[in-house]
């Protein structure tokens, strides 16, 4: 406790024991032999007023010193109320406000105030709008399937024609195999495309016909299934001539061919050639894909052409607004928990000073209490100084012409002498 050093101003009254009130009682046989203090005296001797004065010194001594203790407590706490006041509550106070402008601004650039917020807001209010105005049109819901996997679906059947077609091809590049994949993958793909297209118009026959006229429309089925058809009678033929070669052992050299027949002979003949059992079955594989490619198209897409757009849009507007509404909560969340991490830090520093300064002033405050309990010890202690004097000098003297004033010393009369 910081009274420490006051208190050690005392050290001789707080280690008091009986044996060292022997000096005080020698000295009372002394001056008792001499008949002093006299019978008719009525003031203390020269020996306990010396007792007294220096229980007063150790106490002024003691006060002086625990004055010292006081304005420092007094120092202290006063620095720890401006570091609370000026620094930790000031400090948050400032963090709070800033916390507060921080998330103001944020809500300005990015929240339901900003301007990128409203034009998503616009955005997606005009492609609702569209939809609800195309579902209304047509009274019933969007009627697609397998979107996510159509065109995983094409890719497949683009894949399966490549081995099919390779068949054909190889008629003419038997001697580089990864070009007739790479030709046959082709064709595989711009049936498959083909049968898409066919698909489409199929499905939103409607849409077609106003936008086409019926002619044309019909026109553009027509050329579809022309070039299809031409394509995988063509592979087919190709087949079975290359089948035929084989059958018959003769060299199938394309540079020898197209010396002889060139192009126009070589498909020519291609047409003429008679399918058989190879060519069929080709033709039946082609066919099959294709067709497969057609229900998957016309299964895929709504009948009307708008009714998927408007759709998309819309669930593309909406996951927008969505997206740009979890960024700002997010940014807000974390600008959130920054600040109140900081707040929170402040609070626990500005705990810990108030418990320390309610510790000081405990301290401060026990320190009256303190001076009581001690002043207490030294008036006890220089009544014993006092009586032992006393005892002695009554003992030299045999009982005979004791000063009148000899006695109990009355405590208050010491205290008042003491803490005078």
């Amino acid at each position: 406790m910081k009274n420490v050093v006051a208190r050690s101003t005392l050290t001789r009254y707080m280690a008091f024991s009986e044996k060292d009130a022997k000096p005080d009682r020698e000295k009372g046989r002394r001056d008792g032999k001499n008949a002093f203090p006299r019978h008719e005296a009525n003031e203390p001797s020269p020996h306990e007023l010396e007792r007294v004065g220096q229980a007063k010194a150790a106490i002024t001594a003691y006060d002086r010193h625990l004055h010292d203790v006081r304005e420092q407590l007094d120092l202290d706490i006063a620095s720890r109320e401006q570091e609370l006041n000026e620094g930790y509550l000031g400090q948050k106070e400032s963090v709070i406000h800033a916390k507060e402008s921080a998330l103001e601004n944020i809500r300005q650039e990015s929240g339901a105030n900003s301007e990128g917020f409203r034009q998503l807001y616009n955005i997606q209010e005009e492609k609702k709008e569209n939809f609800r105005r195309v579902e209304l049109r047509l009274n019933r819901p969007l009627q697609v399937h397998f979107v996510r996997v159509y065109m995983v679906m094409l890719t497949v059947l683009a894949i399966l024609e490549a081995p099919i077609n390779k068949l054909a091809v190889e008629f003419f590049f038997q001697e580089s195999p990864l070009l007739a994949m790479v030709l046959a993958l082709t064709v595989g793909i711009v049936l498959v495309s083909l049968a898409h297209f066919l698909g489409v118009l199929l499905r939103q026959g409607g849409h077609y016909r106003e936008k086409l006229g019926l002619k044309n429309y019909l026109g553009s089925i027509a050329v579809i299934l022309a070039v299809a058809g031409s394509m995988i009678y063509l592979i087919s033929s190709l087949r079975q001539q290359y089948v035929n070669f084989l059958s018959q052992e003769q060299q199938t050299d394309l540079a020898a061919l197209l010396l002889s027949d060139g192009v126009g002979g070589l498909f020519e003949r291609s047409i003429q050639t008679e399918l058989g059992i190879a060519g069929l079955t080709l033709l039946v594989l082609n066919v099959s894909i294709f067709l497969l490619g057609v229900l998957f198209s016309f299964l895929r897409h709504d009948s009307d052409p708008d009714y998927e757009r408007v759709t998309i849009e819309r669930d593309r507007a909406v996951s927008n607004l969505v997206e740009y509404r979890n960024k700002f909560e997010q940014r807000a969340a974390e600008l959130q928990r920054e600040f109140d991490e900081k707040i929170t830090y402040l609070e626990k520093k500005s705990l810990d000073l108030e418990a320390e300064i309610r510790e000081l002033q405990s301290q401060r405050e026990s320190l009256e209490v303190q001076r009581e309990h001690d002043l207490n010890i030294v008036i006890d202690v220089l009544r014993q100084q006092i009586l032992a004097y006393q005892s002695g000098n009554v003992e030299a003297r045999n009982g005979n012409g004791v000063p009148e004033y000899f006695g109990e010393p009355p405590l208050t009369e010491l205290q008042s002498r003491v803490a005078a």
